[in-house]
């Protein structure tokens, strides 16, 4: 039996310990969904001390007094450090976030609401007349498709249309024009966004198979919150150039157990004026959007979300074509239940069910010179449901496996109601009705081979059915393909290979390889009658076309320092199958050049360079600037790809402090005379805008912003622009934000 005496010792000793600690507990969440983190390890940086947190997420430790290094650590999340001042007699009570590990392509960039993260525009500052568009336009290889001032297409070093992917929150959606006037970017408003992910080439195959490149719009979440609170903000701004006006508004709702969430954006603008004040007719639009999202936590677990979104455009003038939009609609609603921790080798699970309805009508009723000298109404529409199903899988922290299982069912219909003088009106099918359905599966392995070396691997296949189910659309086409069923199959199979190796502490190499592939667009197999105001040819679909491939390699390095950050990387890509528009005969009516079939265009390559530098002279100046230039060729017909932009470049410089700051973009263009000839591409002159912008902050949760575009007004439009339309000229803008976030007891 132990002594009373040893035993007082004992007690006098772990009194006088106890008073020299602290305890420090908390919890740690899922920075994604807010759900707690079961078996995080925790260690304190050079000693033996540690535990793991409960069924919970949380945990407690006891520490000697002074400063110590938190380590929190999980297979399928970012490993954290926290620094702590641990006080003998007091108790921290901390909530760490653990960010989960996206396993995807090194060749995604980020755009994190109205910043970007993983690249290196995360400084740029964003206004509240920021547009999805903005927010990506200043990425080195991406470039905008103009047909007016609203709705412009995203381009991937020269990639557009059926070669890229499009999702909403991994959604598959597709436009219902068959002018592509509705991008699927066009029905998501930035102050809805979360992030935008962009792939660039066959590296990007998780939503889909392709040979150009990928976006992913994600939009913000609901919210969980240790103590119910709600908040709201008012956004609204003036652009004097356009007389656009916007007003938007976000409210969110946040308890422990359950999160709401509210956003809308109403916008109309007016004909806007170029630099030579030129009024540049049908460029105005109205449109408004709406965003819904109800989160619940179902157990220590498990959450279930459901998202609604809402846009509808009228109004919309479109300059470099003869017709406008009455009306852009979009319905989507997706349900998805995610969940943790399901065994010991299964890290997340995720299973989501979606549909969507988009709704475009073309229409001539405010021109007063008639395409065909008569009034004609374009109405189209697309119908999408889908599944998909992602687990990510690991049993160490120097591997991980993620799988995606997929499926979607399409239907696209679109026609043409001609109204001649005097006549009875007349229907031609230009979509006939094609359904679509796809079953995909995705593989994606990631493992660290050693300290200064990764390898990833994914790999995708594709299963198309296609068939035009219009019986009008059938005749038509048949009267070019009376052997052609009008059904085909595609199977389809991507890969890719991603090497990285540090080759000092600061100096990151990547080498990559991708085989990718992709299914004619619903214009290029069944398309008829479609006119492409460019070079003025009636287009033709080709259900006999072959799958269209691309072999795709890449060189990235990347240079930090203390004081900034520079990249460089080397592209070149080569096509097979290269879909194209060939000149099928000469005789058309008086209003078109002649006819085009797309066809294989046989054999394509694209080579370019992308080069950006950060740099920070002191904590609030900061420049960043950057370069793009690609050459391509059609080789078959020893001729240049369409669409491909010149040498351009862009730089920032920003000031910001507490409460403030501003800054100064620039952004230009070399003359691209390699242009297209066959397709009826001008060449373009070299331009370059200036901009100027900042945010004040007036009272606590008003802030104001101001500026200026195109401060030298520039006159100039860009080469991806159809048309030739020129930009807007010297505008201002103002806009005001207010911000109320309030708490409540329990």
């Amino acid at each position: 039996m132990m002594s009373i005496s040893k035993l007082l010792v004992i007690l006098i000793m772990g009194g006088n310990l106890v008073a020299q600690s602290g305890m420090v507990k908390g919890q740690i969440v899922d920075q994604s969904n807010g759900l707690p983190l079961i078996g995080v390890n925790i260690m304190i940086q050079d000693s033996n001390l540690g535990t793991a947190s409960d069924l919970d997420g949380r945990f407690s430790i006891i520490l000697p007094e002074g400063s110590a290094l938190l380590i929190c650590s999980m297979i399928g999340y970012a490993p954290l450090t926290h620094s702590l001042s641990v006080v003998s007699g007091h108790f921290d009570d901390l909530t760490i976030e653990l960010v989960p590990i996206t396993i995807e392509s090194k060749h995604f960039i980020t755009v994190q609401g109205e910043k970007t993260t993983g690249h290196m525009l995360g400084h740029l500052q964003q206004t509240n007349l920021s547009t999805t568009e903005n927010l990506i336009s200043m990425i080195e290889g991406v470039g905008l498709i103009a047909r007016g001032s609203y709705a412009q297409e995203p381009s991937i070093r020269g990639m557009s249309g059926g070669r890229m992917n499009v999702t909403i929150n991994g959604m598959k959606s597709f436009g219902a024009c068959t002018d592509r006037m509705d991008p699927i970017t066009s029905y998501v408003e930035a102050d809805a966004l979360n992030s935008i992910e962009i792939g660039k080439g066959a590296f990007s195959i998780q939503n889909g198979s392709t040979v150009g490149g990928s976006l992913n719009l994600t939009m913000n979440q609901p919210k969980y919150a240790s103590q119910k609170s709600t908040e709201w903000n008012i956004k609204g701004g003036l652009d004097q150039g356009s007389q656009e006006k916007k007003i938007s508004f976000t409210w969110n709702r946040n308890t422990p157990g359950s999160g709401v969430s509210l956003s809308g954006a109403y916008r109309k603008a007016q004909n806007y004026a170029a630099a030579n004040k030129q009024i540049i007719p049908f460029t105005g639009f109205e449109k408004m959007n709406l965003n819904f999202g109800y989160k619940r936590r179902l157990n220590q677990k498990s959450q279930l979300l459901l998202e609604v979104v809402s846009d509808d455009a009228y109004d919309v003038g479109y300059s470099a074509l003869p017709m406008d939009v009455g009306y852009a609609r979009m319905r989507m609603a997706g349900l998805s239940l995610k969940t943790s921790g399901i065994t010991s080798h299964i890290i997340n699970a995720e299973w989501k069910v979606y549909g969507n309805a988009i709704d475009h009508w073309m229409d001539d009723s405010e021109r007063e010179i008639l395409f065909m000298d008569m009034h004609m109404d374009m109405p189209g529409f697309t119908r999408t449901a889908g599944s998909y199903v992602d687990l990510v899988l690991g049993k160490s922290a120097q591997s991980l496996f993620k799988l995606r299982s997929d499926f979607y069912w399409n239907s696209s219909y679109a026609d043409m109601v001609m109204y001649p003088e005097g006549s009875i009106p007349m229907e031609m099918v230009t979509w006939p009705g094609v359904e679509r359905w796809n079953m995909g599966q995705f593989l994606e392995y990631q493992s660290r081979l050693g300290p200064a070396f990764n390898i990833n691997l994914s790999m995708r296949y594709d299963l198309f059915q296609s068939k035009a189910t219009n019986e009008m659309g059938q005749d038509a086409l048949r009267i070019f393909y009376p052997e052609n069923d009008l059904e085909r199959i595609d199977h389809l199979l991507s890969a890719n290979t991603h090497l990285t190796y540090n080759v000092t502490d600061n100096w990151n190499s990547l080498l990559s390889f991708a085989s990718g592939q992709r299914v004619p667009t619903v214009s290029e197999a069944y398309g008829y009658y479609l006119y492409n105001p460019v070079d003025g040819y009636l287009y033709l679909g080709n259900p006999d076309l072959p799958v269209e491939t691309s072999q795709q390699v890449e060189w990235q390095n990347s240079q930090t320092t203390s004081h900034g950050r520079m990249s460089l990387n080397l592209y070149y890509y080569k096509f097979n199958h290269y879909i194209f528009g060939q000149v099928m005969s000469e005789d058309a009516f008086s209003y078109a050049n002649g006819w085009k079939k797309y066809v294989d265009g046989g054999a394509a390559q694209i080579s370019g360079i992308e080069w950006s530098i950060l740099h920070r002279f002191s904590p609030h100046l900061i420049f960043q600037g950057g370069m793009n230039y690609e050459e391509s060729r059609l080789l078959n017909y020893q001729d240049f790809l369409p669409h491909i932009p010149p040498l351009e470049v862009h730089s920032s410089l920003t000031f910001a402090r507490s409460g403030f700051w501003v800054q100064i973009d620039t952004r230009g263009a070399a003359a691209q005379t390699h242009n297209s000839l066959v397709s009826g591409e001008n060449s373009s002159s070299a331009f370059l805008v200036i901009d100027l912008k900042g945010e004040l902050d007036l009272l606590p949760g008003l802030k104001m912003n101001l500026g200026m575009t195109n401060l030298t007004n520039q006159l100039y439009h860009e080469h991806l622009d159809w048309g030739d339309v020129y930009r807007p000229g010297r505008s201002g803008f103002l806009s005001l934000t207010l911000t109320q976030e309030v708490f409540e007891d329990f």
